[in-house]
């Protein structure tokens, strides 16, 4: 689930997410020729819509379909927008659950002690990040109160860039991403990206979403008898601009909470460019892919975004008495690097 910053995606920044349905594997057909269609099965379904009753059973179910559908829209935090969640919380967190024990397992040795120094200022600008929200009065308080936030550092150099937060609180940064970062300002960018994803709940989106996608291409099969194709379809025409969306979604309201809890939203704009530097780099290596085959936006549209942004976050990074808080985040800032640049590896922005 957590998808490789190096591995022919765009850039960014990936929240593991757990598929409900297991991937179609690539079957041949016993004929020895190439059928593009199914023609017969193609015959089949059009009975099926002329049949009275099937008809019947076919309104039915669409129509069932169709009131659950708009019983479970919610509105996304800070963006209003409208998205079909019906995955109960409990079952969100019993995934985030089994996700986290994962990661532990395939993270063991390399995890950095909850006391060192990289650990405590990660936590700390993660913990502003929380308080933060907090004051935001479009997020769900349920989704903030009595969650046990714990960072995790995963000290591996040579792993992909990376950092995801996972339903339940536990939050994981790969040291490999601190170079791009550069700062705390930068790191609170990818922190607050993160977070959001979470706030706007799209672990559970993604869930409630598999079925649908399932139904849609059991009916595709059935018209076109070509799996490779409708799968084809469904990722270039909607799974793919859905997580797009959803990354676009978690920009915004992270650079709304980033600027809240009095961190520099320009900022969010230099780590981008850098982060599309990143991507160039990819490109000239071959491991890159164009924005619509891509599960995330490119870095540049990014970039354009944010500035469309800005002056909404501007106005919330002034309006939270940032200037007094900056003083005092500035001398622990000083007091912190300090140690780090004892630490060797540990330490944050070497």
């Amino acid at each position: 689930m957590i998808r490789s910053l190096c591995r022919g995606r765009n850039v960014g920044f990936a929240t593991p997410r757990l598929s409900l349905v297991r991937p179609n594997r690539l079957e041949f057909s016993r004929s020895a020729s190439y059928q593009r269609f199914n023609n017969r099965q193609s015959k089949s379904f059009v009975q099926l819509l002329v049949d009275p009753a099937s008809r019947k059973y076919l309104a039915f179910v669409f129509g069932g379909g169709s009131i659950f559908y708009l019983t479970h829209l919610e509105e996304a935090p800070v963006s209003g927008r409208n998205r079909f969640i019906w995955l109960p919380r409990y079952l969100e967190l019993k995934i985030g659950s089994y996700s986290y024990n994962s990661m532990l397992s395939q993270t063991r040795g390399s995890m950095l002690p909850s006391n060192s120094s990289l650990t405590v200022k990660v936590s700390t600008i993660f913990e502003k990040i929380v308080e933060a929200a907090r004051k935001d009065p479009s997020i769900d308080r349920e989704l903030l109160d009595g969650v046990n936030w714990q960072v995790h550092i995963v000290n591996d150099p040579k792993a992909p860039p990376n950092a995801f937060v996972l339903p339940g609180g536990k939050v994981f940064v790969f040291s490999s991403i601190l170079g791009i970062c550069k700062n705390d300002d930068g790191l609170a960018t990818v922190l607050s990206h993160e977070f959001a994803h979470q706030l706007a709940r799209h672990t559970a989106e993604n869930l409630s979403k598999a079925p649908i996608y399932s139904i849609l291409g059991a009916v595709l099969y059935t018209v076109t008898g070509a799996d490779v194709f409708n799968r084809l379809i469904l990722d270039s025409f909607l799974k793919m601009p859905a997580s797009r969306q959803m990354e676009t979604e978690a920009d915004h309201i992270g650079l709304m909470i980033m600027s809240r809890a009095c961190f520099k939203p320009q900022e969010a704009v230099e780590l981008w460019k850098r982060m599309a530097e990143f991507e160039k780099q990819l490109k000239g290596r071959g491991s890159f892919s164009p924005e619509f085959l891509s599960t995330h936006p490119a870095s540049d549209r990014r970039i354009e975004n944010m500035q469309l942004w800005m002056p909404q976050a501007q106005e919330l990074y002034s309006q939270s008495d940032c200037g007094a808080m900056s003083s005092y985040y500035d001398s622990f800032q000083g007091m912190i690097s300090g140690r780090l640049t004892t630490e060797g590896p540990n330490s944050l922005w070497g």
